[in-house]
């Protein structure tokens, strides 16, 4: 049974450690976060659009995605702050999925931040079992790194962690919470290589990043209409979900002082089918934080080899499109 937003997080202590650093605010808003990790793009620039029908290709049955090159750009507050490019291959034993995150424009003038990331997981028959994870970020307020591994019963191993949970103002995960869970970015690769009619909106997934334990929970809200927009490699019908985030163990004793539901506010997230490909790509994401919303739109892709979608050119400023279908 998925238990209710309103549970507050595990919390095993109320006041920080004297002298504990106080943690960084977060970047961009928690939900955004672990969707970024959507490993089906490694996108480019370039200036023309295209429109996918996500209907079944005329040309037979479709194809499962072994290797995708995607881009994306996460805009707030008006400019561009995030830029990100992810890798997938899946050979017939394991898929691996590799991601680059950086900060852009103005925000990396004033907090500069690089993010990379690797994951390995194994292909059991229709799932995908995690066997590597493993990150390292880079910024003006922190230096972190992850590496977890996993025994042959499913348990996460963290073979590394820095810095260390003692001295990061939070208490490590109970191990109870850790049965049955995956990293962020094996579970939404797990989503989109799904593959079928119906989009991968529905149901929860348990998550441990290595530091944290939280819930994703996945609603369908429908089908819609990506506009186009200059920021956007991608315009037309899209399949529209809604993501939201519940804390559960690991998070910082700030946080969890400072925690209320109405802060995790839900992500939404537009998926497309492209024509003759069985999985389900994201190419737009919207999601609040305290101080505004963010958006994300896919840039450019290429799907088993071939152009999906052409890289975007120079984006001067945001000029949205005629709305119209």
């Amino acid at each position: 049974m998925v238990s209710s937003f309103a549970k507050r997080p595990v919390q095993t202590a109320k006041a920080a450690c004297p002298g504990s650093p106080k943690p960084a605010r977060r970047l961009l808003p928690l939900p955004i976060l672990p969707l970024l990790a959507l490993p089906f793009l490694a996108f480019t620039i370039g200036d023309t659009r295209a429109e996918t029908s996500g209907t079944e290709s005329g040309n037979g049955a479709r194809q499962p995605v072994h290797s995708a090159e995607v881009t994306f750009g996460v805009y707030a507050l008006g400019s561009k702050g995030v830029e990100m490019r992810l890798a997938t291959k899946r050979g017939e034993s394991a898929v691996q999925v590799d991601t680059a995150m950086k900060t852009a424009g103005m925000l990396d003038w004033v907090m500069s931040f690089t993010m990379t990331g690797q994951v390995v997981a194994r292909i059991d028959g229709a799932q995908l079992r995690p066997m590597l994870y493993v990150t390292q970020s880079d910024g003006n307020w922190s230096k972190r790194a992850t590496r977890m591994t996993w025994d042959k019963d499913g348990q996460p191993i963290i073979d590394m962690l820095e810095p260390p949970n003692e001295t990061d103002d939070r208490e490590p995960v109970p191990e109870s919470l850790l049965q049955g869970t995956s990293d962020p970015t094996t579970a939404m690769i797990a989503r989109a290589l799904r593959g079928g009619a119906e989009p991968p909106c529905t149901g929860m997934d348990a998550i441990f990043d290595g530091r944290r334990r939280y819930n994703m929970h996945f609603t369908p809200i429908g089908p819609d209409w990506v506009k186009p927009h200059n920021r956007s490699a991608y315009s037309g019908p899209a399949f529209k979900c809604q993501v939201k985030i519940e804390p559960v163990a690991g998070y910082t004793r700030t946080y969890l002082a400072e925690w209320s539901e109405k802060d995790e506010q839900p992500t939404l997230i537009w998926l497309v089918q492209p024509d003759g490909i069985d999985a389900w790509i994201p190419v737009q994401l919207e999601g609040g934080f305290r101080l505004g919303s963010a958006m994300g739109w896919i840039s450019g892709a290429k799907l088993n080899g071939k152009e999906w979608l052409a890289p975007l050119g120079l984006i001067r400023a945001e000029i949205p499109r005629d709305p119209s279908p």
